[in-house]
Order: structure tokens, then sequence, then C-alpha cells
């Protein structure tokens, strides 16, 4: 693939914070010089195609972004992947899109679901990792509901990882605070990593695969023209860095996309990003717009 100069990124108006957002429409036509050929869309889950809840067991795809990413994943030349930091098997039942790869637990879980799929029939391609990280997941997730005994904590488990919320939280500064002591105290050789959060704590095996990998490795495998990536927090931002520096090398075109939630320091995605959008419904309509273009319905 010849090196190529990206028109891509220019700046748009102001939001009332600062920040620079975008309208989908913008974003389309941002992008609709670079759509001729072979197109990889990533995108993460919460915060990005769905609305944030305060319970993230009620979290579910927007309609219509559903709707337009199956469209996406039926058209002619274009790869659909979800990374996500839930499980596979959370993720895939909430999105449903058939025709697309999902990567659960930021891409240490994989699958490549066909069209009408049923979850219960993917095939996960799971990571190895040592029986005593395991056992120390197993033992943070039973220790630290008791020593943080309080309705707000919420216990994601992912297996040999376990991220422990607390958006519920009256005060999410004293929660963490909190999280964090209890970690330390059930895990002080620090066997499993503890990447942080802003309303939530995260612990994943050393070596985990992240969002960031997982995105090198699919441009490097699927070897596509342009490639887009959405997503609304620090994980995000980390593969928009892997965007930007392949496009940079004239590798491929594409645009990061960050998606203003409560999740996310609004000002640092937009520093790493190419645009952002306001809210998660954005990222509906701009992708209901882009499917009309992929499947040639505009």
């Amino acid at each position: 693939m010849m090196a190529r100069r990206s028109s891509l990124v220019s700046s748009v108006p102001a939001g009332s914070d600062g920040v620079a957002f975008t309208s989908a429409a913008e974003a389309l036509e941002r992008l609709r010089p670079r759509l001729a050929g072979r197109l990889l869309l990533a995108t993460d889950f919460d915060g990005t195609i769905s609305r944030l809840s305060m319970d993230m067991w009620q979290v579910v795809v927007i309609p219509a972004a559903q709707r337009a990413l199956r469209r996406l994943a039926a058209s002619a030349e274009t790869d659909v992947a979800f990374i996500s930091g839930r499980t596979l098997t959370d993720l895939a039942p909430r999105v449903r899109v058939g025709g697309a790869s999902y990567y659960g637990d930021h891409g240490s879980e994989r699958a490549r679901a066909r069209r009408g799929f049923r979850v219960a029939s993917l095939r996960i391609e799971h990571e190895p990792v040592e029986p005593d990280v395991t056992a120390a997941a197993d033992r943070l997730k039973a220790e630290v509901p008791r020593l943080v005994d309080e309705d707000w904590l919420a216990v994601e488990d992912k297996g040999p990882a376990v991220t422990f919320h607390f958006r519920r939280a009256p005060d999410i500064e004293a929660a963490r605070t909190r999280v964090r002591a209890a970690v330390e105290t059930v895990d002080p050789a620090g066997l499993l990593d503890q990447p942080g959060g802003r309303r939530a704590w995260e612990l994943r095996p050393h070596g985990a695969t992240t969002k960031s990998q997982t995105l090198a490795r699919l441009i490097d495998e699927q070897r596509p023209d342009t490639v887009l990536m959405l997503g609304d927090d620090a994980h995000d931002a980390a593969a928009f860095d892997v965007l930007r520096s392949a496009r940079a090398d004239g590798r491929i075109e594409g645009l990061a996309i960050a998606v203003v939630s409560p999740a996310s320091d609004a000002a640092e995605m937009a520093r790493r990003a190419d645009l952002v959008f306001a809210q998660a419904d954005v990222t509906a309509r701009f992708l209901a717009l882009l499917a009309r273009v992929r499947d040639g319905s505009r």
C-alpha cells in the first residue's frame, strides 16, 4: 500500500466545555473521500454504542446503532469488530450483530459470530493464564465485597480478571480509595495488574492483551485501507494512538472518534482523538449514515 497523506483531521466547532465536538453528518463528510477501499470498523460498547446506566447490567445497545452495524457487517469490503472490557459472553448477547468479530476483556477473549448466531454456539478463544493468577482473581472476587460491604459495589467476574464497579457510590473518590485499599489487602503481591478507572477498579493478569494490541493485530491481519475506531475511555484512547501511528506511517487512512461519557476524561479523549461526539446517540446517527453509503443506499 502506498503512503498517503491524511486529509481527515481538521478543527470542529468548540463545545461549551471547551472540547471540540462534531456532528454525525460532519464526521461522515470528513470520512467520505476515503471510503472506496476496505474498511475496518472497530468499536467499544459501553458509552459508545450504548448509553451508560448506573446499573451496568441494564446497559443495552442503541437500537439504531445495532441496525446500522448489522447493515455494515453485511456490506462488501467492510469488517466490523467489537472490542470491549466486558466478557465476550456478556458482550455478544447485548450487541447481537452477526457477521462480526467480538473481542471480550479487551481482546483476551475472541470469537467470530456468524449471521443469526447463538451465543452458546460461539467458539471462544481464551488467552492462557497461570493458575496462581486465577486463584488470586477468585480471592479478590470473594474478599473485596466482604471488605467493602456496600450496595453500590458491583463485581464483574471475568474469569482470571475482575472489575469492581462503584459508579453508584455517593462519593466516587472515597469509593475508589476503599476499593483500592481492599484490593491491596487481598492481593499484596500484586498478582493482577491494577489499571484503575474513573468509576471502576479493573484487575487483569499482567501482560493480558489490551485494546491497543487488539486493534494493532486487526490492522496487521486484515490490511484495511481505512480504519475507524470509536470509544469512550482511556483503553480506547490507547487504541486511538495505534490508529494514528499507522496513519502517520502511511499504512492506512482513518479516524479515531471519541465519544464523551461519564466514564471519560473529555479533554484527554479529545487530545488523542481526531473527532469527538458529544454522546452515544451521535454515534448511532453516524453509523446509520455510514451504512447507507457502504451499502449503496445513498
